[in-house]
């Protein structure tokens, strides 16, 4: 008896030619159109219809599309639960996400936090922020050995509200001196119409930081996305401090929030940054990240697929080579490294995010941790506290949340898209259906449909026909 895993994907190259995807071992295969025809029979109920002397039968076996038992392809899943275990168990925080306030000057259309929350300018004290760098440090020292080895560094992201309000800067500058004390990297993610106030403090520590700063078009657009709390745009104040960070060395990641609204205009934000020079010198690395609707009720959120075949449309190159770098997103920003021939990492995706698997804790100036940075500040979802004296998890909401993987997930059992997917965003499962086991499915089906036939493909005729 033979079976065709349901974790096999197939794609027509052309009449002859036929890519195969195995979305459990990261197999990927070229045959012929009488061997799919031969699988397709199988997958069809003639287990007999593939000889197991033939080639064909031992190379379908050997990258694990072809097993002789259901109980062969459930040893191989428990393998992989096995070895997903292991790097959960032998895991531990290396991003630390720390709000000095929710407080904000901006009000975006789009942000997942609330004017509630941007109003109000309670702030983090010092002993709160010392108790933290604390923990920091607690697990630097026992993790020591297997950060060396790995050449790896922690990673502190300095979030807001905006981070950089002339009222936290006492806050701010005593992460830098840690971070450079204890060889931390830092991520400063600003909205970036501030840095005048904090441009001394930010040469100071250029060695240790990376700035995030959002431009989101060109001035009619931005303008009516990234506006002040008085209402008037940021375009040009945004753009005037970019220009002076690159002047001061600063390493900036420049962030374009991809929605409907604006995924029209890429060609112009590109011409922008050319025309700057602002990608000249190595100092500017522009990214696409998707804006997120978590209630399901937005009219401008772009589906992943959708997303991917715009900025394909609009230039951009999956292999870095285009101005734009990057798409930081859950199924792109994943196909990106499962494509990639050069990618160290190959083992499948069993957890969603870094929310969902044990790498992020989000500190906000309330006194609690969440996974997710969007309940930081919301009193909610909370996964423990801290003060001065440290970090208290309360251990069946952290493992609720840092464990949430594909094998605790009833619906997907039965999805062949499990392992690229990782379960989808808790996030929109609560929101949406009140449970973070209750899915929502994220847009993989649609996504890899896109990359394959639009990236994939292309790239491996182009080989061949070199």
């Amino acid at each position: 008896m033979a079976i065709i895993t349901k974790y096999c994907l197939t794609y027509k190259m052309n009449e002859n030619e036929h890519l195969l995807i195995n979305t459990v071992t990261g197999a990927l295969d070229i045959i012929d159109t009488p061997s799919l025809n031969l699988i397709n029979e199988v997958k069809a109920g003639n287990s007999d219809a593939i000889s197991k002397k033939s080639q064909l039968y031992s190379d379908l076996q050997k990258r694990g599309y072809l097993f002789e038992t259901p109980k062969d392809e459930l040893a191989l899943l428990q393998k992989v639960k096995s070895y997903s275990d292991f790097l959960y168990n032998n895991s531990f925080p290396t991003e630390f996400i720390i709000l000095p306030t929710l407080g904000c000057n901006l009000r975006c259309t789009y942000c997942f936090e609330d004017d509630a929350q941007h109003v109000n300018h309670c702030k983090m004290t010092k002993e709160q922020l010392e108790g933290i760098l604390k923990y920091i440090k607690e697990i630097k020292e026992s993790h020591k050995e297997i950060l060396e080895k790995n050449k790896q560094k922690l990673k502190i992201r300095i979030f807001g509200g905006e981070p950089l309000l002339p009222g936290n800067k006492e806050l701010v500058i005593r992460i830098l001196e840690f971070s450079r004390d204890n060889n931390v990297e830092v991520n400063i993610v600003s909205n970036g119409t501030l840095v005048d106030y904090y441009m001394e403090t930010l040469v100071e520590f250029k060695d240790v930081i990376n700035l995030q700063i959002t431009l989101d078009g060109q001035k009619d657009i931005h303008d009516k996305r990234r506006i002040r709390a008085d209402g008037k745009g940021t375009f040009d104040a945004i753009c005037k401090n970019i220009t002076k960070l690159i002047d001061n060395n600063i390493r900036i990641a420049l962030r374009v929030n991809v929605d409907a609204e604006n995924i029209s205009g890429i060609n112009e934000i590109e011409k922008i940054i050319i025309d700057n020079q602002w990608n000249k010198h190595g100092y500017v690395i522009p990214y696409f990240s998707p804006v997120v609707d978590f209630s399901g009720t937005s009219t401008t959120v772009l589906e992943e697929s959708e997303l991917l075949e715009g900025l394909l449309k609009s230039g951009y190159k999956t292999d870095g080579s285009s101005t734009f770098k990057s798409v930081v997103s859950p199924c792109i920003g994943y196909l990106n490294m499962f494509f990639n021939p050069h990618s160290k990492h190959k083992f499948c995706k069993t957890h969603y995010c870094g929310a969902t698997s044990k790498n992020e804790l989000c500190f906000s100036p309330d006194g609690l941790v969440t996974s997710c940075i969007t309940y930081s500040g919301k009193g909610k979802h909370s996964i423990g506290t801290f003060d001065e004296n440290g970090v208290t998890f309360d251990q069946e909401a952290y493992l609720a949340w840092t464990d949430r993987n594909v094998f605790k997930i009833q619906k997907c059992g039965n999805c062949k898209y499990a392992f690229l997917c990782g379960g989808g965003c808790p996030i929109k499962a609560i929101d949406q259906n009140g449970s973070m086991e209750n899915v929502v499915c994220s847009d993989i089906k649609s996504t890899i449909d896109t990359y394959v036939n639009e990236v994939v493909i292309p790239t491996l005729t182009a080989g061949e026909s070199a």
